[in-house]
């Protein structure tokens, strides 16, 4: 393989977004013939490494360099040009137009005349289609298509460009195993053409696998660019993680054997499939853990009355709990805090005074007509107890900052006096100073009988804050991990588990 050309080379690239330095001094490249798994936590870096690659973001300094020509691209158009396609775990197809307008899409063959050459195009499809062995009729529309049908689909759209590097970014997501079989097959195909692959997976299996070579990143570096027979899944674990936990959380609760359940909850999407169980004790902190995307935010806002399920059981202070919808989830007292907080979380354009006490008017009101002094009264309150920064209770949501906006989510639920409290990525963008406000505030509510469920892609948070840690990969439970067993690598191990159904491990 040494032998072989360098199709890319990137150099010292970096890349900063406000507050973050998203890549750092990051050397990559890739060599004709080969596949080069890029692996790491969630934001380690590689999906911004890849949209630099495309185009969608430009390096702020670096050199990127196509068959040793170096090339300054702007947008996606161009990153097409010079041969590089990707494969995005997210569909990027129109799903109101055919499979073959999808292929073609601002490309289309033409006749002389200028006008669309649809017979051409169709042929063209179906030998697109024929090389990813995918039996479809070209005038299909993707509405039609099942999830993993349309992967394959995006597959064939990017081959069709005969890019000399492709990208494929979890590209396995949305696959069964059968067809995860068959999407090798075709990168194998691809490898054999002198096609440079860059294959983005938290699936070690899948790297161990496809790999010719491993590059692993944590928080924005590269920490190792090695063969594929110079890694173990322990050391490939080890350099994925290995970060010290820094000292930033509150002390942990002190939960003792027999402690009281204050909420337990069982879901079962289809009447085949197994529950999903979770349960939390008097001053305890759950967490929910796994790679990006395994079904955690799926359960609890199922749990929330938002989503389908077969059977939904709730119990809170061990009395039966019946929720059909998110209106009976907060009739019981149950509280969510979305991860997406300007969308999901305010009403943007209404003031701090309105979003704070819109989940609670009912407690402030007699015969229809809201008490604005009760309401004052409450809303100071609370922005005094989480130091809300505004400049007065009538400035509008979306003008504070985003720590203040999370305070706001959570101070209009706080308001509410929850029994449960889910928590969807909670500091998620928000400072240091403001995560350790947050962190102190979900400890506290903890110590005062609030079972709170918290969901974070962030590691140390999760560790930090969690007194007992329930890891998921494709909605089934892979571990429950508790007091020095709740480790990085623990987490990790159980998080590209594939454990059968009801065998959850314990540490």
């Amino acid at each position: 393989m040494q032998t072989q050309s360098k199709l890319l080379e990137m150099k010292g690239i970096v890349k900063k977004f406000p507050g973050t330095l998203a890549v750092n001094l990051v050397d990559f490249d890739c060599i004709a013939g080969e596949v080069h798994c890029l692996v790491g936590e969630n934001g380690a870096g590689k999906s911004t490494l890849m949209r630099l690659l495309a185009g969608i973001h430009q390096p702020d300094s670096g050199t990127i360099a196509v068959n040793g020509q170096e090339i300054h691209l702007r947008n996606y158009s161009e990153a097409r040009k010079h041969g590089i396609g990707i494969v995005y775990q997210e569909l990027s197809l129109l799903p109101d137009c055919t499979v073959a307008e999808n292929l073609f899409m601002g490309i289309w063959p033409r006749k002389k005349s200028g006008l669309v050459d649809w017979q051409e195009m169709y042929k063209k499809t179906s030998s697109i289609l024929s090389q990813i062995h995918l039996d479809l009729d070209p005038k299909e529309l993707i509405n039609n298509l099942p999830v993993a049908v349309r992967q394959m689909v995006e597959i064939g759209k990017v081959v069709s460009q005969s890019p000399s590097i492709i990208i494929f970014d979890e590209p396995t997501a949305s696959l069964s195993k059968d067809e995860v079989q068959l999407l090798f097959d075709i990168i194998r195909n691809l490898r054999s053409q002198g096609k440079g692959i860059i294959y983005i997976s938290h699936r070690l299996a899948e790297i161990f696998e496809l790999a010719d070579r491993v590059t692993v990143m944590k928080d924005g570096k590269v920490m190792a660019t090695r063969p594929l027979e110079e890694f173990t899944e322990e050391s490939l674990i080890s350099l994925m993680v290995g970060r010290e936990l820094k000292e930033i959380f509150p002390s942990k609760g002190k939960i003792v054997a027999n402690a009281k359940m204050v909420f337990s909850a069982s879901v079962q999407y289809t009447p085949s499939s197994a529950p999903v169980s979770i349960s939390v004790r008097e001053g305890e902190v759950l967490g929910i853990g796994g790679l990006q995307g395994q079904g955690q935010i799926r359960l609890l806002q199922t749990i929330f009355g938002i989503g389908k399920a077969n059977q939904l059981v709730v119990e809170i202070n061990g009395v039966p709990c019946r929720i059909h919808n998110q209106y009976d989830a907060i009739g019981k007292n149950i509280a969510l805090i979305p991860a997406n907080r300007t969308e999901e979380g305010i009403f943007q354009t209404m003031s701090v005074s309105d979003n704070l006490s819109v989940a609670t008017l009912g407690k402030r009101s007699k015969l229809g007509f809201i008490s604005r002094k009760q309401e004052t009264v409450a809303v100071v309150e609370m922005i005094k107890e989480l130091s809300i920064i505004t400049a007065s209770v009538h400035q509008a949501a979306m003008s504070l900052s985003g720590g203040n906006i999370q305070k706001l989510v959570l101070g209009k639920w706080l308001l509410a006096n929850p029994l449960v409290l889910i928590l969807l990525e909670p500091t998620k963008g928000v400072d240091v100073g403001t995560k350790q406000h947050i962190y102190q505030l979900i400890r506290k509510l903890a110590d005062q009988g609030i079972a709170c469920v918290l969901y974070t892609s962030d590691m140390l948070e999760l560790i930090g804050m969690s007194d007992r840690v329930v890891v998921m990969n494709h909605d089934v439970v892979t571990a429950e991990l508790t007091g020095n067993s709740i480790t990085e690598e623990n987490i990790m191990r159980a998080a590209v588990a594939v454990v059968g159904l009801g065998e959850a491990y314990h540490v």
